[in-house]
C-alpha cells in the first residue's frame, strides 16, 4: 500500500487510493468507448467506475464504523482495482463482534440496492412509455450497458446486489470468510475455526481459478488474493495463539547489550556487526533509561548524516517508545506494536525499566514455541483414544 494517495480524512480514517486504481478507470473508459460517440462513451465509463467505487467505499465504511463502535481502530481505507480494504489494527476479541463487523459491508450494498432499484425501475418505466410492464426487468437489463441515466441507475443497483452476494462467499479475505469463521468460533476454538474457514476459502479459490481460466482475468486475480489472504490470516491467528500464554517478562533477553548517550555511533555499529542484537536500550550516565536505538533508525541516520555524532543525537527518545507491564501477554504486546507502528516496546514495572521487547524477539518466539505446540498437538491427536463401532 506504499504507493497510495491520500484523498481525505473522515471520522479519524484516512481514505486513500492506490495508483493502480487508474487501470480500472482506463478499463471502464475502454469498455464504453465502443459507442457511436467514443469520447462520450469513455467519459461515461469513467463516471460509472467512479460511482461504483463510491459504493465500494460505503461498503468499507460499513466495516470501519462498526469496528470503531467496538473500539477497534481503523486508520485507513484503501481503494484498489479489485475493491477496497479497511485496515483494522486488530481483530475483535469476540466472535459476535467479528460477525457484525464482517456482515456490515455486504449489508450496506443490500441497502443501496433497495434504495437504487425502485428509482431505477421508475426511470426505466418512464422511458418505456406504454410498453408491456411485464418486460420491465428485461428492458432494464438491456439498458445496463447503455450510456444513460436509467442505464447507470440499473447498473449500480444490480452491481451492489452482486457485490453483496459475492463478498459473502466463504473465503478469506472476503467478508464471507470472516462471517464463516466467526460462526464457527462460537462453537469451537478460534484457531480451529480459522483453519476450517481457510480450507473452505482455498477450495473456493480453486473453483474461482477454474472458472477464470476461460479468460476472466479478474476472477484469476481474486482467486490468487483469496488463496494468499487465507494463508496470511491463518499465520496471523496461529501466531497470536502461540503468544497468548507468554508474559512480557518471560521473553526479555537478560543478556541484551545496552548503549549510553555519551558513546559514539561507531559503538552501535560494532555491536550490530558482532552480535545478533538489532535494537538497543540507551541509558544516561545515571543509568536511567532515556531512549532506544533501532537498526532501521541507525541505517537511516548513516545514509543521511554518516558515522559522526553520539548515540544521544540519533536515538529515539524514551517518551516515544510504547510501554507495557511485565504481566502483559505477548499477543497484546504485538497488538501494541501494530497500533503504535513501533518495532520495540519497553517493559516497565512501577516506572522501573526491565528491558526491551522487539519484533525480532517475538518472531523467534513464534517459530520456536509454535513448533513445540504443533508437535504437542500432533502427539495429543495421535494418542487420543478411538472408538470402533
Amino acid at each position: 500500500m506504499g504507493s497510495s494517495l491520500r484523498l481525505f480524512r473522515v471520522w479519524g480514517i484516512d481514505v486513500q487510493v492506490h495508483w493502480s486504481f487508474l487501470l480500472i478507470l482506463a478499463y471502464g473508459a475502454f469498455i464504453y468507448s465502443g459507442r457511436s460517440n467514443p469520447l462520450v462513451g469513455a467519459l461515461y465509463g469513467i463516471v460509472v467506475i467512479l460511482l461504483l467505487f463510491v459504493c465500494v467505499l460505503l461498503h468499507e465504511f460499513g466495516h470501519a464504523l462498526t469496528a470503531k463502535y467496538f473500539k477497534v481502530n481503523v486508520p485507513t481505507i484503501t481503494l484498489l482495482p479489485i475493491g477496497g480494504v479497511a485496515q483494522l489494527e486488530r481483530m475483535p476479541r469476540q466472535p459476535l463482534q467479528e460477525f457484525l463487523i464482517a456482515i456490515a459491508g455486504p449489508a450496506v450494498n443490500f441497502v443501496l440496492t433497495l434504495l437504487l432499484l425502485p428509482v431505477a425501475l421508475l426511470v426505466v418505466g418512464m422511458g418505456m412509455g406504454s410498453a408491456n410492464p411485464s418486460s420491465l426487468l428485461a428492458y432494464a437489463q438491456s439498458r445496463m450497458m447503455t450510456p444513460s441515466l436509467d442505464g447507470l441507475l440499473v447498473y449500480l443497483a444490480f452491481t451492489n446486489f452482486a457485490l453483496g452476494l459475492f463478498n459473502l462467499l466463504p473465503a478469506f479475505p472476503m467478508d464471507g470468510g470472516r462471517v464463516l469463521r466467526s460462526l464457527l468460533a462460537m462453537a469451537m476454538p478460534y484457531v480451529r475455526a480459522t483453519r476450517i474457514a481457510v480450507m473452505v476459502g482455498r477450495l473456493m479459490a480453486v473453483v474461482l481459478a477454474f472458472v477464470g481460466l476461460n479468460g476472466n482475468i479478474m476472477l484469476l486475480l481474486i482467486a490468487f488474493f483469496v488463496y494468499v489472504g487465507g494463508r496470511g490470516e491463518l499465520e496471523a491467528v496461529e501466531s497470536r495463539y502461540v503468544l497468548k500464554d507468554i508474559r512480557a517478562k518471560q521473553a526479555l533477553n537478560r543478556e541484551a547489550r545496552q548503549l549510553y548517550t555519551s558513546e559514539s555511533i561507531d559503538k552501535a555499529i560494532d555491536l550490530i556487526m558482532t552480535t545478533y542484537q538489532a535494537d538497543f536500550p540507551v541509558f544516561d550516565l545515571g543509568s536511567n533509561f532515556v531512549g532506544v536505538l533501532t537498526r532501521p533508525h541507525l541505517v537511516n541516520v548513516l545514509r543521511t548524516d554518516g558515522r559522526e555524532g553520539r548515540i544521544v543525537d540519533v536515538m529515539i527518545p524514551a517518551q516515544e517508545i510504547p510501554v507495557v507491564g511485565p504481566e502483559t501477554t505477548l499477543a497484546d504486546v504485538w497488538d501494541r506494536m501494530v497500533e503504535d507502528h513501533s518495532r520495540v516496546v519497553a517493559v516497565k514495572e512501577q516506572g522501573r525499566f526491565l528491558g526491551l521487547l522487539t519484533l525480532d524477539d517475538i518472531s523467534e518466539l513464534i517459530q520456536v514455541v509454535g513448533a513445540t505446540k504443533e508437535r504437542d498437538e500432533k502427539q495429543a491427536s495421535q494418542s487420543a483414544p478411538t472408538t470402533v463401532l
